[in-house]
C-alpha cells in the first residue's frame, strides 16, 4: 500500500492486494509521473518494497495501512480478483518453497492449510490473506476481471481527478516459477481453496457459492 503524488499535488492511496495486477499498475503509476511517498519510520525513510511489522509494505492490509498512512481525506483505490485465480497465480510461492510436487499435498485440505499457515517467510504470509481484510468503507474496488485497459483508465483517472493512461506493455519485475510454479486446477484442490477463501467468495463473488 502506498500513498502516491502527482507533480500537480494531486494524492492517493493505492491499497495492493498481492496477485491482483499491482506490478503492472505500479509501473504505470511511475510512467505518468506518480511517485511513491516513502513512510518515515523511527526517522528512516521506508518505500513500498521495505518490511515493517513483518510486512511488506507494498502488500498492507487495512490494519497496517491505517496505522501507518493514518485516514487522510484522499482517494483509495484497489483491485480485487476472483479468490480461486488468485490462488492458483499465488500458488507460485508454494511451489517455490515446498517444491513442484506437492500437488497431491495441496488436494489434502489439512495439509494445504498447514502449508499457508506455516508458510517459510512470515513477511509474505499476505499474499494469502483474505482480500476483505484490505477493504474499508472508503475503498473503490475495480474487478480485475474486467480488464485494466481503458476502462480502468477512465474509471481511475475519474477517482484520482487526473487522466491517467494505461500502457498495456509497461514492464515490472516477475517471478522465474510464474509461468511454470502453478499448481494444477484440480476439482479437489478448487474445493480446498473455496473452503481457504470463503470470506471473500461470500462477500465479493458470491456467483462462485
Amino acid at each position: 500500500m502506498s500513498i502516491y503524488k502527482h507533480p500537480g499535488g494531486r494524492r492517493f492511496l493505492f491499497i495492493h492486494i498481492p496477485r491482483t495486477g499491482g506490478r503492472f499498475i505500479e509501473s504505470n503509476l511511475e510512467s505518468n509521473e506518480w511517485r511513491c511517498e516513502p513512510i518515515d519510520h523511527y526517522g528512516v525513510p521506508h518505500y513500498n518494497h521495505s518490511f515493517i511489522d513483518d510486512c511488506e509494505i507494498t502488500h498492507f492490509h487495512r490494519e497496517l495501512y491505517e496505522k501507518y498512512f493514518g485516514k487522510e481525506d484522499i482517494p483509495h483505490f484497489t483491485i480485487i480478483r476472483n479468490p480461486i485465480d488468485k490462488f492458483f497465480s499465488a500458488s507460485i510461492y508454494l511451489t517455490q518453497a515446498y517444491g513442484l510436487n506437492i500437488q497431491k499435498a495441496a488436494e489434502d485440505e489439512s495439509q494445504l492449510y498447514d502449508m499457508i499457515h506455516e508458510y517459510p517467510k512470515p513477511e509474505n504470509l499476505n499474499w494469502w490473506r483474505p482480500q476483505v481484510d484490505f477493504l474499508s468503507e472508503k475503498t473503490h474496488i475495480w474487478r480485475y476481471e474486467n480488464g485494466l485497459g481503458r476502462r480502468f483508465s477512465k474509471w481511475l483517472s475519474e477517482i484520482i481527478g487526473v487522466n491517467i493512461k494505461m500502457d498495456a506493455f509497461a514492464k515490472y519485475p516477475t517471478n522465474r516459477y510464474e509461468r511454470t510454479g502453478q499448481l494444477l486446477r484440480t476439482p479437489k484442490l478448487i474445493e480446498n481453496i473455496k473452503k481457504i477463501c470463503k470470506q471473500d467468495i461470500e462477500q465479493l463473488y458470491p456467483e462462485l457459492i
